[in-house]
């Protein structure tokens, strides 16, 4: 068991390893990808974060238009990484907590009742 355990973890761990391994997308294959427009946030190789949307990509680099400067030009070799920015609204998740909730509160009411009222009844009926 112990064995079996061990192995399965060492193949988590290699399936991780993998894309780097084998060479991750490269950045400019990453921002290519993304439809022009898209909120993302940039570091740097200087260690510079830069946060705006994309804009027009060329063969070397692409437009990143931030709000406050305006459009600027980034050049593929100068990003190190690159980090998409979306709000997505958490409906599914929202509901899940919610309906999770009212089942706890359901359960916890009928544990109570049950305690309270199992052998007898709450309003046994003389005979």
């Amino acid at each position: 068991m112990r064995q079996t355990l061990s192995i399965a973890l060492a193949l988590l761990i290699a399936m991780q390893l993998v894309p780097t391994a084998f060479g991750a997308e490269s950045v400019a294959a990453e921002i290519t990808a993304l439809p022009p427009g898209t909120q993302v946030e940039l570091r740097l190789k200087n260690k510079q974060k830069m946060r705006g949307a994309t804009g027009v990509v060329s063969g070397t680099g692409f437009a990143l238009v931030a709000a406050g400067s305006g459009e600027r030009q980034i050049a593929f070799d100068d990003v190190a990484s690159v980090k998409r920015l979306d709000k997505k609204p958490h409906t599914t998740r929202t509901v899940l907590i919610v309906v999770g909730v009212g089942l706890a509160v359901t359960a916890i009411a009928l544990g109570i009742y049950i305690k309270k009222c199992a052998p007898f009844g709450c309003n046994p009926k003389p005979l």
